[in-house]
């Protein structure tokens, strides 16, 4: 199987594990081209049974080396750190969407690196134990045992609206609505009591270097930062993370993009990211539709 195969084969295989295991799409689709540069540079071992297990512990390692070079920037990073958002609705590539949501990769993040790996390759690459394994180099009673602690970990997550729940799309139509009438009061409906607002902006772009709570409070602070957005930005609906999101756009510029959480037809949690840098990747989707 020649490189231009085997990229065609995996690339989006790959692609998923990194950006579940790191959060960063642009970094996710970088180890992918580093995959194949060092395969075509190198060429292929004599023996390789499993191509699939191979190349995904390459993308591993390269994870895992990733990880630990940006550690101390993760630590002194200005204000919620939130993934980067990815339009999922451009093929059918993306098998398991509701594991692409922002609060679900959130999730991700809080497990050990050990936890968060083997429980990816089981979810989202649809490894064996035993190919698992050999990939992190630990028996198959331990990846056993460690794919339960991270399954117990994720546990606490609520069952969020899937993409196809009728009044998902609406909702958010309300709360843009809401927002641009300038109705506290049917912001503060759609919203849960206990919602989360968190911004991601790198401290780049003024916004909130800490997350808000209650309805009553992130409605107060909506309305009052959505007094301040130029009239010429619209607002696109795009399936954002394996749900309905928007992209707030400036002539062919992103320059917000919301995510949400929707629970019981409530909104629990908004996640909104305007960080420059962590908006390069959907704008270029954008820019291929």
């Amino acid at each position: 199987m020649d490189n231009t195969h085997l990229f065609q084969t995996y690339s989006t295989l790959l692609f998923s594990v990194a950006y579940r295991t790191l959060g960063t799409a642009t970094d996710a689709e970088d180890i992918v081209q580093e995959t194949f540069a060092d395969l075509l540079q190198a060429g292929l071992p004599p023996q390789v049974n499993n191509m699939k297990a191979y190349l995904c512990k390459i993308v591993y390692n390269k994870c895992n080396d990733r990880i630990r070079e940006t550690i101390k920037e993760r630590q002194t990073y200005a204000g919620p750190w939130l993934p980067e958002p990815i339009l999922t609705d451009l093929s059918e590539q993306f098998l398991d969407r509701e594991s692409l949501a922002t609060a679900y990769l959130l999730l991700l993040q809080q497990l050990s690196e050990m936890e968060r790996t083997v429980f990816i390759l089981r979810e989202a690459g649809g490894f064996n134990y035993r190919e698992i394994a050999w990939i992190v180099e630990k028996t198959e009673a331990n990846c056993r045992q460690i794919y339960r602690r991270a399954k117990q970990a994720l546990a606490s997550q609520p069952p969020a609206e899937r993409l196809d729940t009728p009044h998902l799309k609406p909702l958010i139509g309300q709360f843009v609505d809401a927002l641009q009438n300038g109705d506290l009061n049917k912001l503060v409906e759609v919203l849960a009591d206990d919602v989360v607002f968190a911004a991601d902006s790198g401290g780049q772009v003024k916004g909130a270097l800490v997350p808000i709570r209650t309805s009553v409070r992130v409605s107060q602070f909506l309305m009052k930062t959505s007094s301040m957005i130029p009239h010429d930005m619209r607002t696109e609906f795009e399936q954002v993370n394996g749900n309905w999101g928007l992209v707030l756009m400036a002539g062919t510029d992103v320059l917000y993009v919301f995510s949400f959480q929707i629970v019981r037809g409530r909104i629990h949690a908004i996640y909104a990211t305007s960080n420059p840098d962590k908006l390069a990747y959907i704008s270029r989707q954008l820019r291929l539709t």
